[in-house]
């Protein structure tokens, strides 16, 4: 008895609960399915009523996908499809993105053996999308060996090595899957007549294959052909000779039939045509019995090549009429079969397409409540990224806000495979993505950077991180009222991530953070309005009651001095009756502008009413506040204003100095401190400074 009987039959004995013994079964499944067949169709057929019966929903869908697998190796296709059909429509309801994947993996493969090619690798296409959603490269790079497969009988090499590539760079080969990778990538060397790299890749799957008796058999034949193309027709008799007694011996009649050929095309070419021909009718009479439309079709081709070698004409184009039938026949069979195949796949689809549609619009709208529901912007932002990996892989995001006056590019999200990272600002005339994006309010959608980014730029070394730029990137401008206001960025190390679903959906989604851009910058101007002084742009009287408070709060709390200025420009009211309001106006926002380029950028320099204006200086004793009176005093005295009339006029301001004592009991203390300062300096004889306490 195998040893992997024993494993299986040891599981079936094992006690435990059946949710234990399944789980066990499916890791032995995983690697034993197609070693040892009948052990596993005897573990999955003692262990499915079991856990029916146990309400196991999971472990009852693990085990029929692995029964309908058992099945499609067998070549039951339509037996084998309607098991995992109803596997994948469990792994649906449970959202379990890795059952999804293989099922669709296996459906594609049960398609593919039928011949429909160009359905299987939307199915294939589908696995790769839901392996990566559930983040299991190793489905997906299952997924893309098969691809490779799909067009690699469509007569496309050089398409499929480009994919076993790819698959070889970016995703891990399963252990069960290795052998069949490094097989077909021999197929394709083959094909392409890299017969070297074609030798090498074959016996490495060998080796690879181990036990799985099928699979050896069939690289054994590849490479027989492999020798006789590269004239090495010892080396190939011994490969077929072995091969065809080995499928004698485990009824293999399928591959039995093709060593039979590759043995005639060998006798072929040492002239031995009776040999040659002798093959090709056994090959004939077996893939007759068996149903083997295209081997059939094959050994007719190679009889006609050898009776016109022969000279014997009317055998050559008695056979060539047959090949040619035999394709004619396999053509419409394929046709009606792709038929079948589309209409039974367009029902299961639409259904598939409007359920996850429905999940799609439900997701995008929770997204937009999500961004919608705070007026701070920062706030919104903050919910973003788990949201959008809620519904694809993205684990770069970015949001860029366009800030008109500087014609710059405002980073304030900025996160890289889930590391917030520090936001920046950039010209607007820079060259990068982001910023062409905003320039020409388009879309900048690339599935392999490296191969398109110079539709757009002349280098992408802004987006290498860690030494490593993502793969797919998507870009999108964000748009409120005709005008581009920002920038909204996906990324993905995964090549081709993004299709035209997702760049809808991040469209979907980027009109929701335009909204929210839109709000917080409403937002953000009436709270300016409602604290700025509408003549001069100062703050106002509201806001630095605020400001003072606050200060005064954290003076008292780190021990910290607060100075404060006062000031009052002298005889305004005869400006306001001599010039008219106009020019007073004038001359406040003249002052307003002198005072404002005299001050740091930490200092709040309001407007507290009338012709009054403040000046708070955190960190500023009364000493330090003195000294800034006094140059704002001889600033404002040396202006000359030009008024509204283009006349001119000299202005004093008389100046009161103050600071936050120890022993205040509120920030308003220290103004009423400057208040008295003030007065004392106007009752001085004005354009003056004093200082309250007197030192």
């Amino acid at each position: 008895m195998s040893e992997p009987r024993t494993a299986a039959e040891a599981l079936l004995a094992e006690g435990g609960s059946v949710y234990g013994r399944v789980a066990a079964a499916k890791a032995w499944l995983d690697g034993n399915l197609r070693v040892a067949p009948r052990a596993a169709k005897d573990l999955v057929e003692r262990l499915l009523p079991e856990a029916e019966e146990a309400g196991d929903s999971q472990g009852v869908a693990w085990l029929r996908f692995h029964l309908g697998w058992l099945f499609i190796d067998a070549d039951d296709y339509e037996r084998g499809s309607a098991i995992i059909e109803s596997a994948k429509s469990a792994f649906e309801d449970a959202g379990d993105g890795e059952g999804l994947s293989r099922c669709l993996n296996a459906l594609g493969f049960a398609t593919f053996m039928i011949g429909v090619h160009d359905l299987a690798l939307d199915f294939f296409r589908e696995a790769v999308d839901e392996a990566k959603e559930a983040s299991r490269p190793d489905l997906a790079g299952a997924a893309y060996v098969n691809m490779a497969e799909c067009l690699y009988e469509l007569e496309a090499p050089d398409e499929a090595l480009h994919l076993l590539e790819e698959c070889r760079r970016e995703y891990p080969v399963a252990p069960h899957n290795i052998a069949s990778f490094q097989g077909l990538s021999g197929k394709v060397y083959r094909t392409l007549g890299r017969l070297e790299e074609a030798e090498r890749e074959l016996l490495k799957a060998l080796d690879s294959a181990g036990g799985a008796l099928h699979d050896s058999l069939e690289f054994r034949q590849v490479l027989a052909d492999v020798y006789i193309d590269a004239g090495r027709l010892e080396e190939a008799e011994t490969l077929i000779g072995r091969g065809i007694a080995e499928c004698a011996r485990v009824g293999e009649r399928l591959l039995g039939t093709r060593f039979r050929l590759s043995r005639a095309r060998m006798e072929t070419l040492r002239n031995r045509t009776e040999r040659a021909i002798s093959e090709l009718e056994a090959a004939l009479r077996t893939a007759r019995e068996i149903g083997a439309h295209k081997v059939e079709t094959d050994a007719e081709k190679a009889l006609y090549l050898v009776w016109e070698a022969r000279g014997e004409y009317r055998k050559a184009l008695d056979a060539f009429v047959r090949h040619s039938e035999l394709k004619d026949a396999m053509r419409s069979e394929q046709t009606l079969r792709r038929i079948e195949a589309l209409h039974d796949e367009r029902s299961r689809r639409e259904a598939r397409h409007f359920e996850s549609l429905y999940r799609q619009i439900s997701a995008v709208s929770e997204i937009g409540r999500r961004i919608t529901a705070s007026l701070d912007l920062d706030v919104s932002l903050e919910t973003l990224y788990s949201a959008v990996n809620g519904l694809m892989d993205a684990p770069t995001l970015m949001i860029a806000l366009v800030d008109a006056e500087s014609r710059s590019l405002d980073y304030r999200l900025f996160v890289v495979r889930g590391e917030r990272k520090e936001g920046f600002v950039c010209p607007l005339d820079e060259e990068n993505f982001g910023c062409w994006c905003v320039r020409h309010g388009r879309d900048v959608v690339i599935g392999d950077i490296e191969a398109e980014y110079r539709r757009y730029v002349s280098s992408y070394e802004d987006l290498v991180v860690d030494g490593t730029a993502e793969k797919s990137l998507v870009f999108i401008p964000l748009l409120a009222g005709g005008r581009v206001v920002g920038m909204f960025s996906v990324q993905s190390h995964i090549p081709h991530a993004y299709d035209r679903r997702k760049v809808e959906v991040l469209h979907a989604i980027g009109s929701y953070i335009a909204i929210a851009i839109e709000n917080a910058g409403l937002f953000r101007r009436i709270r300016e309005l409602a604290v700025t002084d509408a003549l001069t742009g100062l703050s106002n009287r509201r806001r630095i009651t605020e400001a003072t408070e606050e200060a005064f709060r954290k003076a008292q709390r780190y021990e910290l001095p607060t100075g404060f200025i006062l000031l009052d420009l002298d005889h305004f009211k005869q400006i306001n009756d001599t010039y008219g309001h106009d020019s007073g106006d004038a001359v406040l926002q003249i002052l307003a502008k002198a005072l404002s380029g005299q001050i740091r950028d930490c200092d709040l320099l309001g407007r507290f009413g009338g012709e009054e204006f403040v000046v708070l200086l955190p960190e500023t004793g009364v000493e330090g506040a003195r000294l800034l009176a006094e140059r704002l005093r001889r600033t404002i005295e040396a202006l000359e204003i030009v008024l509204p009339d283009g006349g001119t006029l000299r202005v004093t301001a008389s100046f009161g100095v103050s600071a936050v004592l120890p022993g205040d009991g509120e920030g308003r203390a220290a103004l009423k401190r400057a208040d008295r300062a003030l007065y004392r300096a106007k009752n001085s004889g004005r354009n003056g400074v004093a200082v309250e306490p007197v030192a």
